[in-house]
């Protein structure tokens, strides 16, 4: 009696294992098929850290004078007044001065100044922001901004 309820669990366990591997080697041809079936599309050429970086910047702008590209979405709002133009940027260490022109000084509050201080420290030289109207300091902007 002993040796029957053995030999039925040994029977089981042996079942068990013979599906578990055809499982496992089901799921994996499946793996592999998809992966060879996949479409690969490489670059035609290689392009720099540099060039990429620049691409990525350009992206925030529509063009080197304005910075009309605001959110496509009906629910998000632009907080760069209208009308506000990039007179120039430059980098000093790890600060960047960002010169804007008078339009600027429309903004309500800080979501403004914190949406280009939060986009240009996403790039890994740049620790903080300082702001420039029409090449002069203001009063209320004269330290560099951070991260918030």
């Amino acid at each position: 009696m002993k040796k029957m309820f053995i030999l039925k669990v040994v029977i089981i366990i042996a079942i068990i294992s013979i599906l578990a591997i055809l499982i496992v080697l089901n799921f994996s041809t499946e793996v592999v098929e998809n992966v060879e079936n996949e479409t690969v599309i490489e670059p035609e050429e290689e392009i720099s850290e540099e060039q990429m970086r620049q691409t990525a910047i350009t992206l925030y702008f529509e063009d080197k004078e304005s910075m009309q590209l605001g959110p496509n979405s009906e629910n998000l709002q632009n907080p760069i007044p209208e009308g506000t133009k990039l007179n120039k940027a430059e980098l000093n260490g790890d600060c960047v001065t960002v010169d804007l022109s008078q339009e600027f000084l429309n903004s309500s509050g800080t979501n403004a100044i914190y949406a280009i201080v939060n986009s240009l420290t996403e790039l890994k030289e740049v620790n903080s922001v300082k702001f420039l109207i029409d090449g002069e300091e203001q009063e209320n902007m004269k330290e560099a901004f951070v991260r918030k």
